[in-house]
């Protein structure tokens, strides 16, 4: 009978398939929890991250910023990389070495970018402190993390730093050469034009863009392959060609989007018991489409 069960449920992969046994509450937790799906682009991009871990230190070390739409993938990626390089000690008790991983505050200055750096190496401090402070001490743990690379976050804060965005910048070139680590950035639109202000630091950095998702082949794989990990016991058959254009007309151009949609759909279909996602369950949805603010900006 065990055999038969697993046959019908081939279309999940193991993990949703145990889920399944799962109380129905416990099951819809599944399926609202963040899911990995390494889609081509993702891939690629974390291929150049490992690259750029492993460069050699030298005098003018490269760096990379992922650009992107918001809600399109960008932090996901960075996440998953880093979680690939866990900090790791050495026999001696050393460390080997570390990425440290700062988000830019909405308001970015020089002092709370210390602040960001010394928190991410778990170094307390006082935040009030002046950065001429804060700059030899996040430099020096830095130095004895053993960090090979410094991750920035939200780099399009730079746009409301103000004067101060100069400043910032003429900081972050000061990382890369005095600790000779590359620096991975991510960010939208306004990064790109942050950079173009310090030509100097700009051209460290290589642009990596996360373009908006096409209801092409890629996105049907990104369907199929996100459908195996929703403990639905039917089949639902995503990347259809029913079902995946109503899916992303409703969710959209972003990877974001689409998972939000997934996961809320898959949720439905448990709790009416359909056990798979199809028009029926979508139609409940039609409430869930994407917040359309630039369509919302024109009828005002």
């Amino acid at each position: 009978m065990s055999r038969v069960i697993d046959i019908m449920q081939d279309h999940l992969c193991s993990e949703a398939r145990q889920a399944l046994e799962l109380p129905k509450s416990e099951r819809i937790s599944f399926c609202r929890e963040d899911r990995w799906v390494g889609y081509t682009r993702a891939q690629q991009i974390l291929r150049q991250c490992d690259e750029l871990l492993l460069h050699p230190r030298s005098l003018r070390m490269p760096c990379l910023l992922i650009v992107g739409r918001s809600n399109n993938g960008k932090s996901s990626i960075v996440e998953h990389f880093i979680k690939r390089h866990p900090f790791l000690t050495k026999d001696d008790g050393t460390p080997g070495f570390s990425i440290s991983w700062v988000a830019l505050p909405a308001k970015p200055n020089e002092s709370n970018f210390w602040s960001e750096v010394l928190w991410s190496l778990n170094i307390s401090h006082r935040g009030q402190d002046r950065a001429d402070l804060k700059r030899p001490a996040a430099i020096d743990s830095m130095r004895h993390a053993n960090t090979r690379m410094l991750v920035i976050d939200e780099l399009n804060h730079l746009v409301n730093a103000g004067k101060e965005a100069a400043t910032l910048l003429a900081e972050i070139k000061n990382v890369t050469s005095a600790l000779r680590i590359p620096i991975l950035a991510t960010g939208t639109q306004p990064a790109i034009h942050a950079l173009r202000s310090e030509p100097q630091l700009m051209t460290r950095f290589e642009p990596i863009v996360l373009e908006r998702w096409k209801l092409d082949a890629e996105y049907l794989r990104l369907l199929a392959s996100y459908e195996r990990l929703l403990p639905l016991a039917e089949r639902s058959d995503l990347a259809s060609r029913t079902l995946a254009p109503t899916m992303y007309s409703m969710a959209g151009d972003t990877i974001g989007g689409t998972v939000s949609l997934l996961k809320e759909a898959a949720v439905l279909a448990i709790e009416t018991g359909r056990e798979r996602i199809d028009e029926e369950v979508l139609s409940q949805l039609r409430g869930h489409r994407r917040a359309d603010w630039d369509d919302a900006a024109r009828r005002l």
